[in-house]
């Protein structure tokens, strides 16, 4: 293997050779452990905090939402709380995820896939922690079908992966601009109240509705708690609409994995 590097340019000819493979892997999984190490940073707890903070969040909502009488049951406001946090967490990561690349992984050291795969496979992970928690709560508490709690799990894996690649696509406008991470966490913090999270989606009517309608956290919310058979309009909602929505974002979020290799490039010795 061969590699061509120019300023305007960098590109591998030939064949891998198993030893490169191998290697290759070897960096991959170091990477995936060092950013489980660097999430538990000095905590006494550690990689536990992953499933224990939305876990601890969500019960506090819970706990004020039921003393004010909410008109959403306690497992909708459970999911619902989750995945917005889970959906937060993800994003902005995505949006942040230059910050990780120049930390001495240029592109002349390894190749972009050996970055990609473990950012895939950790933030995969991590969405299974950060639901596992909640999704153990609905199974012993609220006694709601283990099909459905694993369900929810695997839509927040999926609902992870995706935010994640949608953040992404924002992370190159965010670095030069380092004032739109800021707009970006109080836009999360609007749609807290704006989406259907704290309470059922029915309740919206007009324009507040057409936004949910358009909102993707939307979809994946309101699949949760239909498999759960709880307060949720999925059926109400427009089966075409909601193909465009996830597929449009499902194309943002591998436009914006595949982009990791020019952003990797941007931060390389040439820049």
């Amino acid at each position: 293997m061969n590699r061509i590097m120019t300023e305007d340019e960098y590109k591998e000819v030939g064949e891998i050779d198993k030893e490169q493979i191998f290697l290759d892997q070897r960096r991959s999984s170091f990477i995936l452990r060092n950013k489980f190490r660097s999430l538990a940073g000095d905590k006494r707890l550690g990689v536990l905090w992953v499933v224990l903070e939305p876990l601890v969040m969500s019960l506090v909502y819970l706990f004020v939402l039921t003393v004010l009488r909410s008109s959403i049951s306690s497992e909708s406001i459970f999911i619902g709380i989750s995945l917005w946090g889970l959906a937060t967490v993800s994003l902005m990561s995505g949006v942040q995820c230059l910050d990780d690349f120049s930390g001495g992984l240029k592109c002349e050291r390894v190749r972009t896939w050996v970055l990609v795969k473990p950012m895939f496979q950790f933030r995969a992970i991590d969405s299974a922690c950060r639901t596992s928690g909640v999704a153990a709560i609905l199974l012993l508490v609220f006694d709601v079908e283990i099909s459905a709690v694993f369900s929810f799990i695997l839509i927040g894996v999926s609902l992870g992966v995706a935010f994640e690649g949608l953040g992404l696509n924002f992370s190159r406008i965010t670095r030069a601009i380092p004032d739109l991470k800021i707009l970006i966490r109080y836009f999360m913090r609007l749609m807290f109240f704006v989406g259907p999270i704290l309470y059922p989606l029915s309740l919206a009517e007009g324009v507040h509705y057409r936004i949910n309608q358009i909102n993707p956290f939307t979809y994946f919310v309101e699949l949760s708690r239909y498999l759960a058979d709880l307060d949720s309009s999925l059926t109400e909602l427009d089966p075409y609409l909601a193909i465009f929505v996830i597929g449009f974002l499902m194309i943002l979020g591998l436009r914006g994995y595949s982009k990791i290799d020019a952003l990797r490039w941007e931060l390389s010795a040439w820049s």
